[in-house]
This record gives C-alpha cells, sequence and structure tokens, in this order.
C-alpha cells in the first residue's frame, strides 16, 4: 500500500498524478520521502554508493579543484547540494586545512532535518575546529556566493517527466491506483508543453523514436540551474552525475529508459515498489543542463568523463606509488569503464573572468553536447 499521502495527492488528481509529482512526493516529502525524512543510506551497507563514500581519494582530488577557484575568488566559500552523510564536506575541509586554503564559509544546502543530523555528527566529530565555517540552509534562494558550488549526484534525483510514443503521438506516463492496493502507469496525451519539449528534442535526434518508446525528460532544469546561477557572483559550479549528451541519451536501444530505484545495494525498475523507502534516479541529459545553465548566464568551460577529469585532478599522486590495495581498489572503481569511470560525468560552470579548474585540463567532451556537432565529430574520429 503506498503512503497515505501519495493516495491522497492521486485522489486529489482525479486518480492520476503526473510522475514528476510522484516522484517529488517519494523523495522529498518532509515525514514520508526518501531524502525529506533522512531515509537514504550512503555507502557501504546503504542503498548505494558514491564516489565520495567509495574513497577519500575522490574528495581530496576535489580539494585541489576547490583550492583553485578558492585562489581566483579571495575569501570565498564553497557549497554543497545534497550533501548526502558528509563524507564529501569532511574530507575536502580536512585537505583545505592542511593546505591553509580554507574557505571563509562552507554552506551545505540540505533541506532534510534527519540528513542534517547526520552531517553535522560527522563534521562536528572530525572538524570541531571548523565548526563556526559551517552553515546549513534550505536552498540558496537568497544567498549571492563568490567561490564554488558543488552537485554531485543531484541532477539524477531531480523530478522527471516520464514519457511515451504511441501511434505517432507524444504521452505522458503517470501513476494511478492499482491492483491489490498498489499503483501502476497509467499513459495520458501530454500537455502543450511536454509535447513542445518532445518535438524539440525529436528534432534534434538522429533516429525518430519508435512506438513504444519510453523514457523520461526533465522540464525543471532552467529553473533549477538559474537559481544557481542567480546566486553565483562570481566563480564555478561543479557538476558530477550519471548521464549523456542528448544524443547519446536517447538511443534505439535505450527504448525503456534509464529509471531505477535503489535500496539495500540492488537496482530494479519499479519504482513504485516502496515508495519513499527507497531512492528514484533517472540519468541526466547533459545537453539539456548545459543549455539551462547558459541560458541563465554561466558559461561552459568542461565536460568530460569522471577518470578523465579524477586524472588531470592529480588523483593518481594524490594515492602515491605504488597505492596501497585499499586504494587501488578504490582507483579501479573510481577511474575503470565498468565502474563510475565512464557512466559518471562532470561538468564545469563558470561566471565571466573565472577560468577553467584543471581538472578540465584532460580530454574535453564540451563538443559532443551539441547534437549539431554529432556529425563533425563522426568525421573527425573517422579522419583519425
Amino acid at each position: 500500500m503506498p503512503p497515505r499521502h501519495i493516495s491522497a495527492a492521486i485522489a486529489e488528481s482525479g486518480g492520476w498524478l503526473a510522475f514528476d509529482r510522484y516522484m517529488e512526493l517519494a523523495l522529498y516529502h518532509p515525514e514520508e520521502g526518501y531524502y525529506g525524512a533522512g531515509r537514504a543510506r550512503f555507502g557501504e551497507g546503504g542503498d548505494f554508493d558514491t564516489a565520495p563514500e567509495t574513497s577519500a581519494l575522490f574528495g581530496r582530488a576535489l580539494a585541489g579543484q576547490c583550492a583553485e577557484v578558492l585562489a581566483a575568488c579571495p575569501d570565498g566559500e564553497i557549497v554543497e547540494l545534497g550533501p548526502g552523510s558528509g563524507r564529501l564536506a569532511e574530507v575536502v575541509l580536512g585537505e583545505l586545512k592542511k593546505a591553509g586554503k580554507l574557505p571563509r564559509r562552507y554552506l551545505l544546502v540540505e533541506p532534510a532535518p534527519g540528513l542534517r543530523v547526520v552531517q553535522q555528527e560527522l563534521l562536528g566529530g572530525t572538524h570541531p575546529d571548523l565548526v563556526e565555517r559551517l552553515e546549513w540552509v534550505d536552498r540558496l534562494t537568497h544567498e549571492r556566493i563568490r567561490g564554488m558550488i558543488i552537485a554531485n549526484e543531484v541532477l539524477d534525483a531531480l523530478p522527471c517527466k516520464c514519457f511515451r510514443r504511441a501511434q505517432g503521438s507524444w504521452l505522458e506516463r503517470g501513476v494511478s491506483p492499482g491492483g491489490d492496493e498498489g499503483l501502476r502507469w497509467e499513459d495520458r496525451r501530454a500537455d502543450p508543453a511536454l509535447e513542445q519539449a518532445l518535438n524539440d528534442l525529436q528534432a534534434e535526434l538522429p533516429l525518430t523514436l519508435p512506438d513504444g518508446y519510453c523514457s523520461e525528460i526533465r522540464l525543471n532544469l532552467d529553473e533549477f540551474m538559474g537559481e544557481l546561477a542567480q546566486s553565483l557572483e562570481a566563480g564555478l559550479v561543479l557538476l558530477a552525475d550519471y548521464g549523456l549528451p542528448r544524443h547519446e541519451l536517447y538511443l534505439a536501444e535505450r527504448s525503456e529508459g534509464t529509471l531505477g530505484c535503489h535500496s539495500g545495494q540492488h537496482w530494479h525498475d519499479d519504482p513504485f515498489r516502496r515508495p519513499g523507502r527507497e531512492d528514484i534516479t533517472a540519468w541526466v541529459d547533459f545537453t539539456a543542463v548545459a543549455r539551462a545553465a547558459e541560458a541563465a548566464g554561466l558559461t561552459t568551460v568542461g565536460y568530460t568523463s569522471q577518470a578523465q577529469f579524477l586524472l588531470a585532478a592529480n588523483i593518481l599522486e594524490l594515492a602515491g606509488s605504488p597505492p596501497s590495495a585499499e586504494d587501488a581498489a578504490a582507483l579501479r572503481r573510481l577511474m575503470l569503464p565498468g565502474g563510475m569511470g565512464e557512466a559518471f560525468r562532470f561538468l564545469g560552470l563558470v561566471t565571466e573572468g573565472i577560468g577553467a579548474p584543471s581538472g578540465f585540463g584532460g580530454r574535453d567532451l564540451s563538443a559532443s553536447l551539441d547534437p549539431a556537432r554529432v556529425p563533425d565529430l563522426a568525421a573527425e574520429a573517422a579522419g583519425a
């Protein structure tokens, strides 16, 4: 049986709820949501691993990038969206403290009271001398930042619209009551805004999406990136998540979309199994993210895989030669294509006058974010 707040929302909507609203309620309801109620569990023994939980090497590499940005923004700050367990903040602050390059303030954007407690206990225990530099807020709306905004695995949890192609038309996928007091998919004709967005998407793709094709699209990126751009007076937004450029994300073979759930280190594709008790995510369209950011006034300075970013950020030097057995295992998970190395991508966005940090000094894939350049890139690859 679904939680009462979801059942009530479906009833109030006439028996059908758009999936993005369902996802919002399942993840962010303050009392019954997976994140909102602080039920998310990170790392070993939790629901899923993140790069900061995998190894301190990840946080140490990012700390170097923070130091570069802070050098360009004297007396600057660091903002972390969705800080999770607080592990990334713990490692970044430790590294910057050792280097004598601490930010004036480390701002943690965390609306969930339960997760705030976890973060405060961790950081208060490991960095009691830095407590005065730490500050928690629900959102960034009224903040003006000079420095760096970090969002690691945040975009994938933004509520998304689900759609299906049927007989040449676009259908929006939603949630209705199902048998045995459960929930089920129900598709309805897409409204004009979603229909236009999907027509625009189709016009950019090198293939016509066939009947039966299902996937996801986020129409909330303009608002999200607009808030970040408005908050950033000077500095860098660093986004890290699993996803692809538009023309690589919407492929014929990915006809069931990328929506998935994480619970107890297991993945499944039924978002109605345990609403409010497990994570719900979908891959990120980085083309859409970059466009929303640029429309808000930011500039893309780099887009690359996690492996390439961490290499350029000197993670191998940080691990030492030879690395310990533990660090060697962590490097394989963070860097290899079969692990996080290729699935996760880094996108850098800056204000005027700020350059790219060294993490984007390796293989830059920014050109792949523009579907119009795909034929040119293919020709360049064939010529090489």
